[in-house]
């Protein structure tokens, strides 16, 4: 499971450097789960990328408010962020659906 970032304690400020190294640190787990995970890609839609990880998989991220599970993370994709052509830009489309501020 991956860790939880820890919740920054007003929403309206900019990322810090922590944040952001959080944010790297999430990329790079989520490429080495893909790695051991033998993903074939590319990933070709959202159903395929929820299959990716098990269900309720946590996401250290928050969005809405809410921690977010990464099924949920792949529901907000839509067509045109298709086809994700390896783990790189899965894990970028992934995190780009957070808010960690």
């Amino acid at each position: 499971m991956i860790k939880v970032a820890e919740e920054h304690k007003l929403a309206h400020e900019e990322p810090t450097q922590g944040a952001i190294g959080e944010i790297e640190e999430l990329k790079i787990e989520i490429v080495e789960m893909l790695k051991d995970a033998a993903v074939k890609f590319p990933v070709k839609d959202k159903n395929e990328l929820a299959n990716l990880f098990p269900p309720g998989t946590m996401m250290a991220c928050r969005v809405g408010g809410k921690e977010t599970h990464f099924d949920e993370l792949a529901e907000t994709l839509d067509t045109g962020d298709f086809p994700l052509e390896d783990a790189s830009a899965v894990a970028s489309k992934i995190l780009s659906r957070c808010s960690i501020t």
